[in-house]
């Protein structure tokens, strides 16, 4: 039995969830409806998190089942703007799993980086504070990415990386495939 588990505030990481969910047969569930989900009842959980400053959405609520897993195989994935391409991204993505994984864990569960997007006009006020204030630092900034350059120019407006076909590798990860 498998269950898909993920925390969303804007829905790119909900669209990922549902998909690996299809694929796996199986449902997706918010993280606060872990219970729901009858996870200790699995034997493979894919957690999917929205990455927002350094923090992934839902992982408080579904860790402490991760560290007392016992048998189960456990699938993480983060989605996030930064280019999963790029091996930079995929370092950072691992390293913000790593810092919130008992000691016993770290280094064993296969981390994915999925790319979301992002509707500046339906953030938070939050988030769209956080935003200017990574777009102020950016332009600031003497020596800029690529990404850096992308993320300028797309300020304020509509930003949309949602590709289904790049769940395949967490899927066949959740399949025990990897």
């Amino acid at each position: 039995m498998k269950a898909v588990l993920y925390g969303s505030h804007y829905g790119h990481t909900q669209k990922y969830a549902e998909a690996i969910a299809r694929a796996l047969g199986c449902e997706a569930f918010p993280a606060g409806k872990h219970k729901e989900a009858n996870i200790e009842g699995c034997d493979t959980v894919v957690f999917g998190g929205g990455l927002y400053a350094g923090g992934i959405a839902g992982w408080s609520k579904v860790s402490p089942y991760c560290a007392k897993a016992q048998g189960q195989r456990w699938v993480l994935f983060t989605c996030g703007l930064a280019d999963p391409a790029l091996e930079k991204t995929q370092r950072e993505s691992r390293e913000i799993f790593e810092r919130r994984l008992p000691e016993a864990l770290r280094g064993k569960l296969p981390v994915f980086c999925l790319r979301g997007g992002m509707d500046y006009a339906a953030l938070g006020l939050k988030h769209r504070a956080m935003m200017a204030m990574l777009a102020q630092y950016l332009r600031r900034k003497k020596e800029r990415s690529q990404q850096d350059e992308q993320l300028l120019e797309t300020y304020g407006q509509r930003i949309e990386f949602y590709d289904e076909a790049s769940i395949e590798p967490v899927v066949r990860a959740a399949r025990g495939e990897y």
